[in-house]
């Protein structure tokens, strides 16, 4: 068992928390699968997730698919909106961005700070 961070569910806003930090293998990528999938089924359709991805590297061809196969399950569950949390550099959630767009069409933007992603997360703006 391990005490990684992978997701937190904010029931009152209706938003996951889920945390792409740091090299992605793929033991490490079904965790947050599974997390991100127990997640989900905590909230209502219409929900919206803040994603940490301030140092997320992809890793291999197979860590990809599944990253793709989580935000095709996120949308088909009824996820509204994202916001990524990219810091200064940005590489890790536009990776993030470009396997999300081969299977989804949500609104996804990326942001410098947790506070800019809160707000985006809690306007009206798509």
């Amino acid at each position: 068992m391990t005490d990684e961070r992978l997701t937190h569910v904010d029931p009152i806003k209706n938003r996951i928390y889920i945390y792409f930090e740091g090299k992605m293998d793929l033991e490490r990528i079904l965790r947050l699968k599974q997390a991100y999938k127990d997640a989900i089924e905590l909230c209502k359709p219409g929900f919206t997730v803040l994603t940490y991805a301030t140092k997320f590297v992809p890793g291999s061809p197979e860590v990809q698919e599944v990253v793709k196969e989580m935000t095709y399950y996120a949308e088909k569950a009824g996820l509204r909106k994202v916001a990524r949390v990219v810091g200064k550099t940005p590489l890790g959630g536009m990776q993030i961005n470009r396997l999300a767009k081969t299977k989804t069409k949500y609104p996804a933007r990326h942001f410098k700070t947790e506070i800019e992603a809160e707000m985006y997360l809690d306007s009206d703006e798509m």
